[in-house]
C-alpha cells in the first residue's frame, strides 16, 4: 500500500479508515450484479441455510440492512464459483493489509500468525456479505458501531456511509475505483502495545428513504476464528496481554448493546 505522504499514512492508521484503489483487472460488476439479484423474491440464495445468527439471508434488528452473509468455508458450498473466487481475491487484499499494518507496528514477523489467531498467515476466517437496505423499515441504515474483526473491505457505490472524526460524523464520499477500508477492534487490540497502534473507526449508514436509489454494498470482513486467541506484542516481541476471541467479541457486543439502550433512553 502506498500513501501520498507519511502524514496521510499516520492519519489513516489513527482513524482506522482510508480508500484503497481497486486493481484495474478486478471485475466488480459481476459481484455487484449478483448482489442486486438478491432483491428478487424468488432468488434461491434467499433460502440458503442459516448457520446460527451470523450466516445466511439475514435482516438486522433496529437497522435497515438485509444481507446474505457467509463465512469462507461456506463460499464454495453456496456461492457461484465466480463469487467464491472473488471472495478469495478479497482474502488476498485482507491478508496484504493486515501484514502491512503488522509490519508498520514493528511486531516481529514470526509472531504475526500468533497475534492474529492465524489470519495474517492465511488461516482465520472471513465473511463475504452482499447487503441492501430495506426502506420499508424506519430505522438507521446501520447504527453507529465499530467492526469487531481486523479489516473490512467495502465496495461503496452509493452515498450514506459516515465515519466519526473528532467526535462528529462526516460523510464518506463515493470515490469510484476505490474500496473503503475500515480497521476493527481486533486489529486495535493486537497492535495496542506496538510501535504503531491503529484505531478502529466508528461508522454508520444514514437511514435510506424510499425515494433514494436502492443502496447495495459488498462487504468483506477479515476476522479471527471464534475459537482462537489474540495476542498483543511490542516491537521486542514481548507480550502485553492476550484474549480469547470469544471473550473480546462478547465484551464488544455488551458495550454496543448498552450504547444502543442508552441512545433509546435518550
Amino acid at each position: 500500500m502506498a500513501f501520498s505522504s507519511a502524514a496521510d499514512l499516520d492519519r489513516a492508521w489513527d482513524l482506522g479508515v482510508f480508500y484503497l484503489k481497486t486493481p484495474d483487472e478486478l471485475n466488480l460488476e459481476d459481484p455487484r450484479d449478483f448482489g442486486r439479484s438478491l432483491l428478487a423474491a424468488d432468488s434461491p440464495y434467499r433460502a440458503i441455510t442459516q448457520y446460527g445468527e451470523l450466516e445466511g439471508f439475514i435482516a438486522l434488528e433496529n437497522n435497515q440492512q438485509t444481507k446474505l452473509a457467509l463465512r469462507r468455508h461456506h463460499w464454495d458450498l453456496h456461492y457461484p464459483q465466480h463469487i467464491a473466487e472473488f471472495g478469495r481475491c478479497l482474502d488476498s487484499f485482507g491478508i496484504a493489509i493486515i501484514r502491512e499494518v503488522l509490519h508498520q507496528s514493528g511486531i516481529p514477523e514470526n509472531l504475526w500468525g500468533r497475534a492474529s489467531a492465524g489470519y495474517a498467515t492465511g488461516a482465520g476466517t472471513a465473511f463475504l456479505n452482499f447487503v441492501h437496505y430495506d426502506t420499508h423499515v424506519s430505522a438507521w441504515g446501520l447504527r453507529p458501531h465499530t467492526d469487531y474483526g481486523f479489516v473490512t473491505i467495502l465496495d461503496a457505490i452509493a452515498p450514506g456511509l459516515q465515519v466519526e472524526i473528532d467526535g462528529a460524523f462526516q460523510d464518506v464520499p463515493v470515490l469510484p475505483g476505490h474500496f473503503v477500508i475500515n480497521f476493527g477492534e481486533a486489529l486495535r487490540f493486537i497492535t495496542a502495545y506496538s510501535a504503531r497502534p491503529v484505531g478502529a473507526v466508528t461508522h454508520r449508514v444514514v437511514g435510506q428513504k424510499a425515494t433514494d436509489p436502492v443502496r447495495h454494498g459488498i462487504v468483506y470482513f477479515a476476522n479471527p476464528d471464534l475459537d482462537g486467541a489474540l495476542w498483543q506484542f511490542d516491537a521486542n516481541g514481548d507480550s502485553g496481554g492476550n484474549s480469547s476471541v470469544q471473550k473480546l467479541f462478547a465484551m464488544l457486543e455488551k458495550n454496543l448493546t448498552e450504547d444502543i439502550h442508552e441512545n433509546r433512553m435518550g
